[in-house]
């Protein structure tokens, strides 16, 4: 696996702490006013979802040209273990999935990142192609983290500031 891969997966998480700095346990489960996820539940759906592409990158390994469904977490009953979870527990459980992830996508060989699997909306990606597609998911969800908890910490500020 790149390298450059390898290390945005180690330390793309890094971002929260920055996106959640200075935010309560209960202004991360605060449901915005347009009603979507709240802090938690994107994170609830990024901890789940790690596990599904874990399974998926293991399939692609083992299996010739798997295919897979479009994932829904709303469809998922594993993601309402996720949002179970206390706050600690939730972060604690998603830095061992991604520690988990991170060690296996690393020994790969060569011969293993050009495997391919079937995307129902992107069509054939490699292992690499996978990856990159997870982190992107990724990023895109902690922009929505940073939105509702920009929106919670500008509503929160003191008149006059």
């Amino acid at each position: 696996m790149k390298q450059s891969l390898l290390t945005r997966l180690a330390s793309q998480p890094d971002a929260l702490d920055h996106l959640l700095l200075g935010l309560t346990e209960e202004q991360i489960r605060q449901r915005p006013p347009s009603g979507k996820w709240s802090i938690f539940e994107n994170l609830a759906h990024l901890g789940r979802y790690q596990e599904i592409f874990t399974d998926r990158i293991q399939q692609i390994n083992e299996q010739e040209v798997p295919s897979f469904s479009r994932y829904v977490a709303d469809e998922d009953p594993g993601f309402s273990g996720w949002t179970q979870l206390s706050f600690v527990e939730l972060i604690e459980r998603m830095r061992g999935e991604r520690a988990t992830l991170n060690a296996f996508l690393s020994i790969l060989r060569e011969e293993n990142l050009t495997r391919i699997g079937l995307h129902p909306a992107y069509g054939p990606m490699t292992l690499e192609g996978w990856t990159e597609f997870f982190l992107l998911h990724e990023a895109h969800h902690f922009f929505a983290i940073l939105q509702v908890g920009g929106a919670i910490r500008t509503s929160a500020q003191p008149m006059g500031f």
